[in-house]
């Protein structure tokens, strides 16, 4: 059996799978109570990976590619597919390889937060240095390349604004 050292691990936080998904660093990972992550994710532990209570992480997704740091607000759900990187090569390098020797890269990492009731819809991407605002929906293959206000309804590639979730029908969720 395969024995996961996390950095912090939640009451009730529910891990399936773990076999057959990818925790590179995870000392570094902090998954808060109730949450649930399936199987067949991948998890880069990098400068930090803290996952708050509640929260919901599909299968097939790839966090904290690129090793910066990210944070994942209360009863968040990241959907089937979708990829969150904190940090890239940048073209200033000799080489974008990261196997490339060292002194060959330029590696720029940053932080990504995702606060609290926010959602990321399958297949979306959001890139390194992004503020996902509180209850915010990202929609299925967006790439999210700016900061997102909090209630904001994101579509397409760039994700641009197309609706408010305060706007809908029903809305009643408080501050």
């Amino acid at each position: 059996p395969m024995t996961i050292e996390w950095n912090f691990i939640g009451e009730g936080a529910q891990v399936f799978d773990p076999h057959r998904s990818i925790f590179l660093k995870p000392e570094m990972v902090r998954i808060g109570d109730r949450s649930r992550l399936d199987g067949d994710i991948e998890i880069e532990g990098g400068r930090g990976v803290h996952i708050r209570a509640g929260v919901h992480i599909s299968s097939f997704v790839h966090l904290n590619i690129g090793g910066g740091e990210l944070w994942i607000g209360d009863y968040v759900a990241v959907a089937s597919g979708a990829r969150i990187l904190t940090g890239t090569n940048t073209p200033d390098g000799q080489s974008m390889s990261s196997v490339a020797p060292g002194e060959m890269q330029v590696v720029k990492r940053s932080q990504v937060i995702v606060e609290i009731y926010a959602f990321i819809g399958a297949g979306a991407t959001v890139l390194p240095g992004v503020t996902i605002g509180r209850y915010a929906v990202v929609g299925a293959g967006a790439v999210v390349t700016k900061d997102v206000p909090p209630y904001a309804i994101m579509a397409g590639v760039p994700a641009r604004q197309i609706g408010d979730r305060r706007e809908r029908e029903g809305w009643h969720w408080g501050d």
